[in-house]
């Protein structure tokens, strides 16, 4: 990977993106890429994920403490690659939103479109990206937080398998459906670091020096496609997806697959999961920062975060918390839906869906709980949660990458989403439509 020259002020002020909450001095980090030598690079890294030296405040104030003393191990894995950490992105305040909209640390715009939002709950990872700062940036993922961003800023971005990628050293919101996850400039670029983490294939030189190889082409793809997925997408977006649909034919053939009942069912196991799973993250992350018991971390937490959206949320787990029954349900409801992905992908012998990330492009940078949605008032957080929340909540990998728009035009993203622990496949099937659709994502040899 070729070191870039991004705009990083040595001041540690976030860019006019607001795409950081913390910046390594510039002379700091010339230095250590010149210590590193050839094939190093620079990393973003989501402000929920521990990297030592820096703040973990995961967006938030109440948080925004003191310098990490280690890495967590997904930060330890890309330096053993070449990265060199740039700094903190800016994301939604304990990951708990889309938008990117933070009080502390500002909203995350983006980059080009200074009145749209970035999107999230990884928005400055995305962004930073985007922008050119860094050709990599961690990220992390619970209902989309890594597709939505990458889609809305129009770059590729990779939601492993939830287990598949270590996830220690994070804040997270659910066990169940986090996984840490990456963003980039190429599709091949995550390939190879893919490789690197898993130790798939130990030549960690492949993050910055070899060639990743090219998409077989001597099989078509089969490609699940979901009418619910596709369905009420914002005009821009809609032309985005039927011109893309079209230059799949070249690799892929299409499979209509129907999740009319799927998906609610994926939607309705998500409250009590998150019920009882968050609290109990973020006490013990409290716990931990603040040097007090869980209960006490916790509720120390709650009165410092200062988004309105995610205080409600936590106040509202609190006053109403999920019962052990409702929690147990809820898991036995994932194996199942798990096991039904499962046998869809076998039956239809699908390679995986394919769909719209977004059912439309970055929402204005101001956005509230409601916006208009083709002529009709829609929750922010469903509309744009609509179509990765599925996935997530059956831990399947997820790679997203951007399809061709005409300058000026907001970014448009698509997801390809495989089955579960085939994530070196569903990339390289990604890779072969990114090629297909003309994808910026798809170019180059790394």
């Amino acid at each position: 990977m070729s070191v870039q020259d991004p705009e990083i002020e040595a001041s540690g002020e976030p860019s006019r993106w607001h795409a950081w909450t913390q910046l390594r001095p510039r002379a700091a980090l010339l230095q250590e890429l010149a210590e590193q030598g050839e094939g190093a690079y620079l990393l973003g890294v989501k402000a929920n994920i521990a990297a030592r030296g820096f703040v973990r405040s995961a967006g938030s104030a109440a948080l925004d403490l003191v310098p990490e003393h280690a890495d967590a191990p997904i930060v330890a894995a890309l330096r053993r690659t070449g990265a060199v950490v740039a700094g903190m992105a800016n994301m939604h305040e304990l990951a708990f939103g889309i938008t990117s909209q933070n009080p502390a640390f500002g909203a995350v715009a983006v980059p080009g479109h200074p009145d749209r939002s970035a999107g999230g709950s990884s928005g400055g990872s995305a962004a930073v990206v985007a922008g050119g700062a860094v050709s990599v940036a961690l990220g992390t993922d619970t209902g989309g937080s890594v597709s939505i961003p990458a889609s809305l800023c129009g770059v590729a971005g990779f939601r492993p398998t939830t287990g598949r990628w270590p996830s220690a050293g994070t804040i997270g919101l659910s066990w169940t459906r986090d996984t840490p996850g990456l963003f980039a400039d190429t599709l091949r670029r995550i390939i190879a670091l893919d490789r690197a983490v898993t130790g798939e294939d130990e030549r960690t030189e492949l993050a910055g020096h070899a060639a990743v190889p090219g998409p077989d082409p001597s099989r078509r793809l089969r490609l699940g496609i979901s009418a619910e997925l596709a369905a009420q997408l914002q005009p821009h977006t809609e032309r985005s997806w039927d011109r893309a649909v079209q230059a799949l034919a070249a690799v892929a053939d299409p499979v209509s697959v129907d999740l009319r009942e799927f998906l609610p069912r994926a939607h309705s196991v998500t409250a009590d999961l998150m019920g009882w799973e968050t609290p109990r993250l973020l006490a013990a992350a409290a716990a931990e920062a603040f040097g007090v018991a869980p209960s006490e971390g916790l509720r120390r937490l709650r009165a410092g975060v200062q988004t309105p959206d995610v205080r409600a949320v936590l106040e509202g787990m609190a006053e109403a918390p999920v019962t052990a029954d409702a929690y147990a349900s809820a898991q036995f409801a994932v194996a199942v839906l798990r096991a039904e992905y499962d046998a869809l992908l076998r039956e239809h012998e699908l390679d995986g869906l394919i769909f719209p990330t977004t059912p439309a492009a970055a929402p204005p940078i101001d956005v509230g709980a409601v916006t208009t949605h083709c002529g009709a008032p829609a929750a922010v957080f469903d509309l744009y949660t609509r179509n990765t929340e599925h996935g997530t909540v059956v831990g399947a990998p997820m790679v997203t990458f951007p399809l061709p728009v005409a300058e000026g035009e907001l970014p448009v993203g698509v997801t390809l989403q495989g089955a579960r622990f085939g994530d070196a496949a569903a990339l390289q099937a990604a890779l072969r439509c990114a090629i297909a659709v003309g994808s910026p994502a798809g170019r180059g040899t790394q």
